[in-house]
């Protein structure tokens, strides 16, 4: 009798520590099946430091909160690739798609297309032509300008002939940057005169580029703004290569490393950077999770641009990219 009873104990323990195993498995397997947010990250190519860092943060917020969303970050070769690429993510049953246009009027009407089929749009650094997003995070790229109009009228005590490097010229960023730019010249500083125009793109090769371009035509130029840091920096070194002592302030945008350092040695030309940080693709990144869970925001999100000199500029360098 003890050993049946012996017996039946036995069975009964496995038959439960089966159970209770079983059940941990279906939890588990419940908890992996658990539905995720989706979310299409599109970015332009990381072909300068600044959407390089961006990058960066970009992915490490996406990598937490794993258990709830479920992010595909892309960079695409160029702006017909990121076309292609919003394309197929449009019918990708995604719940958010994140976007860093490189083009911002070229990629308007797949923005629009995908806002109006029902995905959230979140539109980060650059604009596009449309008010049809869910929500809009972005430095102020007027306000720089005008902070850049204001700095170097001030420096050439309101008089004065200017270069310009623009950043592609046409597309929502370059024209922000440069009708803040102009409009504070226009309206407070009308004997600074703009000699000429070129592109410095985003990068080094274009800033040299450029201004090695320009140099040989104008024998006094008094300062440059260029809309960029790197292309900047690209126009400090043709000037030191041409050996030209006539240009006594470049200007740029963004906050680079290699921008800083130039603020740091005190004696360079280089005098101010309008800046604003590529730690806003983790804000964005945030900003996505938090519309997604339901809550609260803003439509348009614009982060104030700063204006970075030799003075302040030990405070900002832990922000260069």
């Amino acid at each position: 009798m003890k050993k049946i009873l012996f017996f039946a104990l036995v069975v009964v323990f496995v038959l439960s520590t089966a159970m209770v195993f079983a059940g941990g498995e279906q939890e588990e397997t419940a908890a992996e099946g658990a539905e995720k947010f989706k979310v299409a990250v599109s970015l332009p190519p990381a072909n300068n430091a600044w959407q390089a860092a961006l990058l960066d943060f970009v992915e490490e917020e996406a990598a937490k909160d794993t258990d709830e969303f479920d992010f595909t970050i892309k960079n695409a070769v160029d702006n017909a690739d990121q076309l292609n690429m919003l394309t197929t993510f449009k019918d990708g049953g995604y719940d958010m798609i994140m976007v860093l246009p490189g083009n911002g009027t070229m990629m308007t009407p797949i923005c629009e297309e995908i806002y109006e089929d029902g995905t959230k749009t979140l539109i980060v650094d650059r604009g596009i032509e449309s008010d049809k997003y869910t929500a809009l995070l972005m430095g102020d790229n007027y306000g720089g300008g005008q902070n850049a109009a204001e700095y170097i009228g001030e420096f050439l005590n309101g008089e004065g002939r200017i270069a310009i490097l623009r950043s592609y010229v046409g597309i929502p960023i370059d024209m922000q940057r440069y009708n803040g730019f102009m409009d504070v010249l226009e309206a407070d500083y009308p004997d600074v005169e703009v000699l000429v125009e070129g592109d410095g793109e985003f990068n080094q090769e274009a800033g040299l580029k450029a201004m090695s371009n320009i140099l040989p035509a104008y024998d006094n130029i008094d300062a440059v703004y260029a809309q960029d840091d790197e292309a900047a920096i690209g126009a400090i070194t043709a000037i030191r290569n041409a050996q030209r002592d006539d240009i006594k302030c470049v200007t740029g945008f963004g906050g680079s490393e290699s921008a800083y350092e130039e603020l740091q040695k005190g004696d360079s030309i280089f005098k101010a950077s309008m800046s604003y940080t590529p730690s806003m693709g983790a804000e964005a990144v945030k900003l996505a999770k938090h519309i997604l869970q339901g809550g609260d925001f803003e439509k348009d999100n614009i982060l104030k641009s700063e204006v970075v000199t030799s003075e302040n500029v030990d405070e900002h360098m832990y922000h260069a990219y």
